[in-house]
């Protein structure tokens, strides 16, 4: 369990969603990809859609207390056979690629929120 004083570490994953797929990504998401996030011990800390803008836009953050879990839980994830066909059938559902950024709060940022 990680103290008050932990620099936590937080993978962005985020994309487009084609308006004609929208159904079908959302019911991936839901019933594919994170029960399988959850079985390996990767556990949502804030999913998102943008409904004004550019429409159709997910975002998803996920928190890893080190570099170290980020890639041991993701080395579980990758290697679970229905991934594969996860990403084939996701891709239809993408305009363009999905982006994945690491990334640590701010020095400060403890101080600025609770």
């Amino acid at each position: 369990m990680a103290s008050a004083s932990q620099v936590w570490l937080y993978e962005v994953v985020s994309g487009q969603i084609l308006l004609s797929a929208r159904e079908q990504f959302f019911q991936l998401h839901s019933e594919v990809l994170l029960p399988i996030m959850k079985e390996v011990g990767i556990q949502p800390q804030l999913l998102l859609l943008t409904e004004i803008g550019r429409y159709g836009r997910f975002l998803d953050v996920y928190r890893y207390e080190s570099l170290a879990e980020y890639q041991r839980l993701t080395d579980k994830l990758l290697a679970d056979p229905r991934m594969g066909p996860y990403y084939v059938q996701v891709g239809t559902c993408i305009q363009g690629s999905i982006s994945v950024e690491i990334m640590r709060e701010l020095p400060y940022g403890k101080h600025w929120t609770k």
